[in-house]
């Protein structure tokens, strides 16, 4: 089987995502974080200029429509993490919660 690159898409870029998912995302070779979708958008446009992520989005429900995102990493508070487990399953994302 061929090796896939990992696209990873956050949903949610709290201080947990920001201090320890994403510094650990980039050591990981073949993996980009391609998207981000956080609490308002400018907080989402804050998380990307800060880690060079090139898209974000105004919602989780367009992230999840990204079909060249493959993963997702939820970085929610924990109400919202069986809704946006589903939810990401159900579009075939592998997840990270």
């Amino acid at each position: 089987m061929a090796e896939q690159e990992i696209r990873v898409g956050l949903i949610g870029a709290g201080g947990n995502v920001r201090t320890r998912h994403i510094p650990g995302f980039q050591q990981v070779e073949g993996l980009e974080i391609v998207a981000v979708a956080n609490r308002s958008l400018e907080s989402g446009h804050a998380v990307a200029d800060q880690f060079n992520i090139p898209r974000v989005y105004q919602s989780w429900q367009e992230l999840l429509e990204d079909e060249s995102i493959n993963a997702i990493c939820i970085g929610t508070w924990p109400y919202m993490h069986r809704t946006l487990v589903l939810a990401a399953l159900g579009k075939g994302k592998h997840v990270l919660t």
